[in-house]
């Protein structure tokens, strides 16, 4: 299965990526010191920052009542949508009565399950470039990666963001399924365009597993912009089943000065998200049960607050360094 894993990269595998009235108070003149993120989030310059965060909000129900549960009680600070799934709107039900929660929007141009698929908010006659003979989303990135059209594809990212926002989701940041997003040097350029004009951080990461490398020349760019995640953290299949906690708590134990990303996939090990995810270990139920529980832990607060790291969420990064507020 060609889903993304992340162990922890550090110095610009991970970066925030947006321009607002704020790109040009970021960059200093002459020999003027150019504040930290953290300065520029409103924290001291040797503050531990961490979003945690956690993704494919919509796909089913499990996910939804896991997610928001996590949010609410547990460390999870932030979340993104997935819109053309059949659990969205669920999802922006519960999204809308928590209106202080993190949500931004999972941009999905792929649907990974052998029998649980969805497809373009645009209908496959208007994209059929992103859809395969049945008229659902490619199952890889590689396979989305040589089919698609990107006009087509903007017109679908374009189409996900309008509705979360005509259903009332205070979007605050915008992310890729499996990565999609970054699959060509063409369509990361639209994506990054895309955070510019609607003033939205675009999370970035570099995916191991989905045959896809961005070009160096385009990545390095991206560096330019404010806002880059010092690192972006994200268990690997090698770990899976026994050694996911002990990353995530190494994760936490290492935690270092800057801002820093930390990626997880809640759900629980019972009926709907197996049947979903059968024969897909080891991303199935059992390790979105796995996330949830350590997401829900009083050892994860605990080490937390024993590093004296500062969790925020994406609506500080979306308000403070690309709106400017």
């Amino acid at each position: 299965m060609n889903l993304p894993t992340l162990r922890l990269f550090r110095f610009g595998l991970g970066l925030v990526m947006g321009v607002g009235s704020a790109f040009a108070h970021q960059h200093g003149h002459g020999d003027t010191p150019r504040p930290t993120v953290q300065e520029r989030l409103g924290f001291a310059k040797d503050a531990k920052l961490l979003v945690i965060h956690a993704d494919d909000l919509g796909m089913s129900h499990s996910k939804n009542v896991a997610t928001i549960e996590a949010m609410k009680q547990g460390v999870v600070t932030s979340a993104s949508l997935m819109m053309p799934t059949p659990w969205m709107r669920e999802a922006v039900a519960m999204a809308k009565a928590n209106p202080g929660l993190d949500i931004g929007v999972h941009l999905t141009l792929t649907a990974e399950w052998n029998d649980y698929k969805w497809g373009p908010l645009l209908g496959a006659d208007t994209v059929p470039s992103l859809v395969t003979a049945d008229g659902l989303f490619h199952a890889t990135v590689p396979a989305f990666a040589e089919a698609a059209d990107v006009d087509e594809v903007e017109a679908e990212v374009r189409a996900q963001i309008e509705l979360a926002l005509e259903l009332g989701v205070d979007v605050t940041h915008l992310d890729g399924h499996m990565g999609s997003l970054l699959a060509t040097d063409e369509i990361a350029a639209m994506y990054m365009r895309i955070g510019q004009e609607y003033l939205l951080p675009i999370r970035l990461h570099k995916h191991f597993g989905d045959g896809i490398e961005g070009d160096e020349r385009l990545q390095s760019a991206f560096l330019n912009y404010p806002a880059n995640y010092d690192t972006v953290g994200g268990a690997a299949p090698d770990m899976f089943p026994d050694g996911m906690v002990d990353y995530y708590n190494e994760v936490l134990r290492e935690t270092e000065a800057g801002l820093n990303l930390l990626v997880l996939h809640l759900g629980f090990d019972e009926m709907e998200d197996q049947q979903i995810m059968e024969g897909f270990d080891p991303w199935g139920a059992k390790w979105r049960q796995i996330d949830y529980d350590w997401a829900m832990s009083d050892e994860a607060k605990q080490l937390i607050q024993a590093n004296e790291i500062i969790l925020i969420n994406n609506r500080l990064i979306r308000d403070k360094l690309i709106r400017g507020r």
